[in-house]
């Protein structure tokens, strides 16, 4: 299929530590998983490595999620002696690493991050538009093909500055997920929400996991109205999350959110 909307705001993202086949987004879902299928998935503002880097992969790998969706990634930063957040936690953990460009930082760049076993195409990258996007693009797609399913995954990092331009990048993620092929999509990161509210752009389609009647505090600041800006949306007719843990420590200002999901019986 084609996608005009994605056609006129994307540009293909960075790729690193990967060969990624680029393919038309929304396409490849001909063959549907078995219902009962699992898999797994963590959101994780990391803040930098927090100087905690090592810890951070620690918990990254007890957890071992098939996909590792990260915020707050610098790459060649001085504050991070010029090494490299994506790959050093992807180092021994996870074959594939898929960087998306925020900022320039320093002497080095800012960004979100995608790892995982799985391999990867649909690569596409929301279009750094200066009137709302400041620092933080606002989110990046690829479609992930796991051993047994392919799921087709939106990288979040939200515009904080603004709430204008907040609802702009939510307004425009969800006509990319309304138009989206897949049975199976999932939406997840740091929305850097003031009120839960402002996901009801995306309420057609998905269920999110972190909401008022199912609240996982994940940010420890203060400045912010709710804690709950990290979060994953997820087709709800589709998926079922059989597992949702929030793994408190002091690794980050923020937690991570992790789930595991279920493939459903179409049939019911």
């Amino acid at each position: 299929m084609t996608c005009k909307h994605l056609r006129r705001q994307r540009r293909l993202a960075w790729i690193a530590a990967c060969a990624v086949t680029l393919s038309v987004f929304g396409v490849g879902y001909t063959k549907k998983a078995k219902p009962g299928t699992t898999f797994s998935l963590m959101t994780w503002n990391i803040i930098h490595g927090n100087g905690m880097i090592d810890k951070q992969k620690s918990q990254l790998s007890a957890y071992s999620p098939d996909i590792a969706l990260l915020q707050e990634v610098d790459i060649g930063t001085r504050r991070i002696n010029r090494g490299n957040n994506m790959t050093d936690l992807a180092d021994g953990l996870y074959d594939t690493a898929l960087f998306g460009y925020e900022c320039d930082y320093d002497t080095g760049m800012l960004g979100t991050a995608l790892l995982t076993d799985g391999a990867l195409s649909g690569v596409q990258y929301m279009e750094n538009r200066k009137e709302y996007a400041e620092i933080h693009n606002g989110y990046f797609h690829a479609d992930v093909e796991l051993s047994d399913i392919t799921v087709s995954v939106y990288a979040v990092h939200l515009n904080y500055a603004r709430s204008d331009w907040r609802a702009q990048q939510l307004y425009e993620l969800a006509l990319d997920v309304s138009e989206d092929k897949s049975p199976y999509v999932i939406v997840a990161g740091d929305f850097n929400l003031h009120d839960f509210s402002e996901l009801s752009v995306l309420s057609e389609r998905l269920t999110a996991l972190n909401r008022e009647d199912n609240f996982f505090a994940t940010y420890h600041g203060l400045d912010w109205n709710t804690q709950a800006i990290d979060n994953i949306l997820y087709t709800a007719d589709t998926l079922s999350p059989s597992e949702v843990v929030m793994p408190v420590n002091g690794y980050s200002d923020h937690n991570a959110l992790y789930a595991s999901f279920t493939v459903l019986d179409p049939k019911g």
